[in-house]
């Protein structure tokens, strides 16, 4: 046996330690190694923990927002269903179901959202249309995919398939409803621009995370990534994207893990109004990354274990306390419900957890104990005229479980009879073997922030005379579609001989004057296109898409038409006549708003060499104006 310099071998050494010494030392490295190993396991359940309830709330949250934004399509096309049931029901003409939708159109995309392109639809053997578009001769609208796919819904609410406009980038929908007569169909396309907004709004706020937007067939209605538009995961093969869909569709959870190309993924889902789906991925690699990275600093440097360990506690202890906070956040949620009652649907009964609002308590005091029949007449009670049937069928338990399919919450807003705007909410508590027994029942007050909201929003952009966008919001969105690379036209117009008008006949004729030309310019150009008041007498359009002078020119003729129409007694019934500059913005371009008002300018001025209502054109390669 080979020894030491000083004689004594291994054996021999041990020997000296002694066997307590050992078994002191081998305790102190297995304690540490136990210590590190539990504090390891502490802290992985912790991040992990902390991520999935991130996802869960970032994706509830945005199928939330995406819920309440497609909802006010559906609402539109319903109440377009029963008003044009009712003018064909007692025999009235088509030219009172054609203006009927022109309001809408305007009420819709003025009051609630411009991406709402307006009330359409097929009636009674005609095209009619609320933004008073004209469709080419070849047109037939019952070949095209809205009338088909309504017509095979029998009477159904239907969701046309999604589509990626070329011209645009921006993914358009149809929400469609065939009428009681089983011929007629009414429908109304919206602009998905807003759920693209809020999924990437959402993805930024949380590393690693993709969010995306897929209809029921699989296509990308909105994802985070915009080069994703357009996909259908269902076809492709050997992508993220498809193996997401894959899983998705095919199986029967919404929330599941996956692995692609060597990264380990977490997928939180949710279903959404309309059968679509709204999907979070999380990417575990980037995620666990900081992890990962401690582990391997804590396995290789021995020497640092100790700071190690101490870093893991400090970690754990400040990821439990932001646990903690956050039950505590959670718990506090209760404290905005005006009431709040969970209730039993196999024993129909109910329970009231949070109870502020006196009118709930004093009928609650009254009722009979039985959930189905007490929510109804509590509501009912407490309901405007314009909301009670829809609040009537909302909290009818009887259809909650097929209304919730597997979603987890409804909700609903609604006017009570004091005015007040309120949120009603079920929420899923309890399901026994898929079969839904418990929910939570809550209502909220968000009237404060509704009309508050409407009404900042309605005097930061709307010129309050015209109803069109004030100088302000126009030349804000007008920039905002410039920076997006997207082309369009712009058109300048001047009423001709205004002051004339104003001193002649006063300056309240010289008012109808600037009403009714913003009225005609509305009913000429699409509902997103940006119509503004820049001033006096003074108004501009930026069309989005248009970029050559033949559509131009079509649109432009279809202002005139609109404009030679308008009859004002105060004026001695003579007409109005504009003067218009045009100027093309294409897609490349680089050169600012205050450049391209220059050049439409150019051609106002030219037009008003001319009699009656004239256009001008810029042309951006001569820097000429053309007649």
């Amino acid at each position: 046996m080979k020894r030491n310099k000083s004689g004594i071998g291994p054996i021999e050494a041990l020997k000296k330690l002694g066997v307590r010494t050992i078994v002191i030392s081998l305790f102190i490295a297995v304690f540490f190694i136990t210590l590190m190993t539990v504090l390891f396991y502490l802290t992985y359940s912790s991040v992990r923990e902390s991520i999935v309830t991130r996802g869960e709330l970032d994706n509830s949250r945005s199928a939330e927002r995406f819920n309440r934004y497609l909802v006010l399509g559906k609402d539109s096309v319903m109440l377009a269903d029963y008003h044009l049931n009712k003018i064909i029901a007692e025999g009235r003409p088509n030219e009172d179901a054609l203006e009927y939708m022109r309001q809408q159109t305007d009420g819709i995309t003025n009051a609630l959202d411009n991406n709402f392109t307006g009330i359409y639809g097929y009636i009674r053997g005609e095209y009619l249309d609320g933004s008073d578009w004209i469709p080419d001769e070849d047109y037939v609208p019952t070949e095209r995919p809205w009338y088909t796919e309504t017509a095979a819904e029998n009477g159904e609410l239907t969701i046309v398939d999604p589509y990626l406009d070329a011209q645009t980038g921006t993914v358009m929908m149809t929400i469609s409803k065939m009428l009681d007569d089983n011929e007629s169909v009414v429908a109304l396309d919206i602009g998905l621009s807003k759920v693209q907004e809020i999924t990437e709004e959402i993805a930024a706020q949380t590393r690693g995370t993709i969010e995306m937007v897929l209809d029921g067939k699989g296509g990308v209605v909105a994802h985070s990534n915009k080069n994703e538009l357009g996909h259908n995961y269902l076809s492709e093969s050997d992508t993220l994207g498809a193996a997401v869909a894959d899983k998705l569709y095919n199986g029967e959870e919404l929330s599941f893990e996956i692995s692609f190309k060597g990264k380990d993924y977490v997928i939180y889902s949710s279903q959404i109004e309309n059968e679509w789906y709204c999907v979070s991925v999380i990417n575990s690699s980037i995620a666990f990354l900081p992890l990962k990275v401690m582990i391997s600093v804590g396995v290789v440097t021995l020497p640092l274990t100790i700071f190690i360990l101490l870093v893991i506690f400090v970690r754990t202890s400040r990821n439990t306390l932001e646990a903690e906070r956050l039950n505590i956040q959670l718990t506090c949620v209760a404290d905005i419900y005006m009431s709040m009652h969970d209730i039993d649907l196999v024993k129909n009964t109910y329970r009231a957890i949070t109870l502020k609002d006196p009118d709930v308590e004093k009928m609650i005091n009254a009722c009979s104990g039985n959930a189905d029949s007490d929510i109804i007449k509590i509501m009912e009670n407490l309901s405007s005229d314009m909301s009670r049937e829809e609040v009537k069928l909302f909290v009818e338990l009887g259809t909650l479980s097929e209304r919730l399919g597997s979603k987890n919450t409804l909700t609903l807003e609604y006017l009570k009879a004091n005015n007040m705007w309120c949120r009603a909410r079920f929420v899923v508590a309890e399901r026994v073997d898929g079969k839904l027994t418990r929910v939570l029942f809550m209502v909220e007050s968000i009237d404060e922030e509704k009309r508050k909201r409407d009404k900042l929003q309605y005097l930061s952009e709307t010129d309050r005379m015209t109803g069109v966008n004030n100088r302000g919001s126009g030349e804000h969105k007008i920039r905002a579609e410039m920076a997006s690379g997207t082309g369009g036209m712009f058109l300048l117009l001047d009423a001709d001989k205004f002051k004339h008008i104003n001193d002649t006949y006063g300056h309240s004729a010289g008012d109808k004057v600037l009403i009714a030309i913003a009225y005609c310019m509305r009913r000429a150009f699409r509902s997103n296109d940006i119509v503004m008041r820049l001033g006096g007498d003074e108004f501009a359009i930026y069309a989005s898409g248009i970029t050559d002078r033949k559509t131009a020119e079509e649109k432009i003729n279809r202002l005139f038409n609109n404009i030679y129409s308008v009859n004002i007694p105060e004026l001695d019934h003579k007409k109005i006549n504009v003067s218009v500059g045009v100027a093309f913005y294409m897609p490349g371009d680089k050169y600012t708003f205050d450049e391209l008002y220059k050049h439409a300018d150019k051609g106002t001025y030219e037009s008003k060499k001319h009699n009656g209502c004239f256009a001008s054109y810029y042309n951006n390669e001569t820097g000429e104006v053309e007649v």
